[in-house]
């Protein structure tokens, strides 16, 4: 009952949950990956946006501007690729 109660709260507060890759077409794309890499890989985004994030930078947070792509994928939830520096930084779905 206890493990229960656990693990519908952990799934509950899951909303947004990060991934170092996911699944597109045949293709990987991992925090790291080339933004060309990834717009090859997956082609142009459902939708794009900008947000600020907090990054770690040599041991310093530091606030950087960040542009997300969104993929939507077929019965899943959605994909934010967040890319800083022409490189993906974090990989979450939404």
């Amino acid at each position: 009952m206890i493990r229960s109660v656990c693990l519908m709260l952990v799934l509950l507060m899951a909303g947004n949950v990060a991934a170092d890759s996911f699944r597109c077409g045949r293709s990987i794309v991992k925090v790291g990956d080339s933004t060309n890499m990834l717009l090859k890989k997956c082609g142009d985004p459902l939708r794009k946006f900008s947000s600020k994030q907090t990054v770690n930078d040599h041991g310093r947070q530091t606030l950087v501007s960040v542009s997300n792509l969104v993929y939507e994928r077929n019965g899943k939830k959605d994909i934010i690729v967040s890319i800083h520096n022409g490189a993906v930084l974090k990989i979450q779905s939404d």
